[in-house]
């Protein structure tokens, strides 16, 4: 066989082998490339210049692409990290919303809760006295069953305020609203801070004979605290005066008509019975 025919064959087996490198590049499958043939078709200068030359830069570019696809896969690999981050922090931050979002509803209830009670005594304050009131009086309204009131008054707490000064007074109507609370909590019993040195007790579902007794139970209990009080008409210690009223609501009467009847009934029991006692009159319109 001729050179030249060697040479021919030659160069058509290396432009095979290019087509093919040509190929993978083309269709970006540079996994595909066999650099020992790209390495013979970098070295086939004597057999074609062009070809060696063309291959040459074949290789340079393919360095070229894996440097960047290298520096690709890296990038990736920061954005993996990157995302898997701020998954992490997005699920941290979800869980801080739902904890600050809990701690703010307990905040809130813990709000509403204090604009609910006397800022001294800690019980329920003149305002939700009147909703309460007007609201068990509706309901009672509808099923015909009584409601009880029980008004409340510190015997001559103006001469306990300018003996013991209006710290020891606010300490004692702090123990009368702990003797109210002790009798109402946990029922449907509400005590309330009526204003100033008067307390009330609102009594769904009660009768007037029940509600007497536990007025009773009340005055008898904050006798015993012994809270000292020379200058009280009634006793040595701090006492009570109770009016009591019970109606079963109906048309034509209001919850004040029954609060008109109660402060009756206190009046009695600090007047015509000298204080430190409950009175119970029968509901009047």
């Amino acid at each position: 066989m001729h050179r030249e025919e060697i040479l021919i064959e030659k160069s058509t087996e290396l432009i095979r082998k290019l087509n093919s490198v040509s190929q993978a590049i083309a269709s970006g499958k540079y996994g595909e490339i066999d650099t020992e043939t790209l390495f013979e078709l970098t070295s086939a200068e004597e057999i074609s210049p062009d070809i060696s030359e063309l291959a040459e830069s074949i290789g340079m570019m393919l360095v070229k692409v894996e440097a960047r696809e290298f520096r690709l896969e890296g990038t990736i690999e920061e954005l993996r990290a990157a995302k898997s981050e701020l998954e992490m922090y997005s699920q941290n931050l979800e869980k801080m919303v739902e904890q600050r979002t809990e701690e703010l509803r307990e905040a809130n209830k813990e709000l509403s809760r204090l604009a609910n009670l006397d800022g001294l005594t800690r019980i329920a304050n003149r305002r939700i006295f009147n909703e309460y009131l007007v609201s068990e009086w509706e309901r009672l309204s509808e099923e015909q069953q009584p409601l009880s009131l029980i008004l409340i008054d510190v015997d001559c707490f103006k001469l306990f305020n300018d003996t013991y000064g209006h710290l020891g007074g606010d300490e004692c109507l702090i123990k009368l609203a702990e003797v109210l609370e002790s009798h109402t909590k946990g029922s449907e019993l509400l005590a309330a801070r009526y204003g100033g040195e008067e307390f009330a007790v609102i009594l769904p579902e009660t009768e007037g004979e029940t509600a007497f007794k536990i007025a009773e139970e009340m005055r008898i209990e904050f006798e015993r605290k012994e809270i000292p009080h020379e200058k009280n008409k009634a006793g040595e210690f701090a006492t009570i005066s109770v009016g009591i009223s019970t109606v079963v609501p109906r048309d034509g009467i209001r919850p004040d008509n029954l609060i008109e009847s109660a402060d009756k009934a206190l009046y009695i029991a600090k007047t015509d019975l000298g204080r430190n006692a409950c009175r119970f009159i029968e509901f009047e319109v």
